[in-house]
């Protein structure tokens, strides 16, 4: 019986495209002030850095040395990289619903976080939105050197829950590191999927929190 919802950050309880596209919007403004940040080329450069940001699966250096090569050859990649840690904070949105529904899920199960990153810079996004606020526990891989899809964060997730893995939801949108780790850890994956992505599995997946919520209200434990 499900006693626990563990929730990824990145692209689940946050709108990660959308705080990611304003952040670039916002960089690429102070690099380049004098190009028209309604127009065509800026937008393009902007959607350029997105296919590079690889929904953040990247080193930020690696997309900052495309417009290097692209755009601005005396680019500083190394300090944008920094520039990007410290003020991604600023940008964050939240996903569609998530600030309503974990109120509610808190009420029936205990709830927490576990996200991939660096201690510090994943605990500001994380905060800049208050979210550490609306869960129980909040576990970031930089803490233990661990990092999904290993089982083993997965793990060490539900035992400051106080529950058994196989007590467990674990609600993400990346399927290599979300589902296929709480899979291996023996938790009950649920794929958020708002961009309905193409695939034959039959874990079960959700497209909004709302429909979340009425997947484990109505019995999603039995899946």
């Amino acid at each position: 019986m499900i006693q626990a919802i563990l929730f990824d950050y990145d692209g689940t309880l946050s709108d990660r495209r959308r705080a990611a596209y304003n952040m670039y919007r916002h960089c690429l403004g102070k690099m380049m002030p004098d190009l028209d940040p309604d127009g065509v080329e800026f937008e393009g450069i902007v959607q350029h850095l997105m296919v590079a940001d690889q929904n953040g699966m990247v080193p930020k250096s690696y997309v900052w040395q495309q417009l290097k090569d692209n755009y601005i050859p005396d680019l500083d990649v190394e300090r944008w990289a920094d520039y990007w840690f410290s003020n991604f904070n600023n940008f964050q949105c939240a996903s569609p619903g998530a600030v309503e529904i974990l109120p509610q899920l808190r009420k029936h199960f205990k709830t927490g976080i576990l996200s991939n990153g660096a201690y510090e810079s994943q605990l500001a996004k994380i905060r800049s939105l208050k979210m550490d606020e609306l869960v129980d526990e909040v576990v970031i891989s930089g803490q233990y050197g661990i990092a999904k899809p290993d089982p083993r964060i997965f793990e060490i997730a539900a035992e400051k829950l106080g529950v058994s893995c196989e007590e467990t939801v674990f609600c993400g949108d990346m399927f290599f590191t979300d589902v296929t780790g709480a899979y291996a850890a023996g938790m009950k994956p649920v794929w958020f999927d708002p961009q309905e992505t193409v695939s034959i599995t039959g874990i079960p997946r959700v497209k909004s929190f709302r429909e979340l919520y009425d997947f484990l209200m109505t019995g999603g434990d039995d899946q």
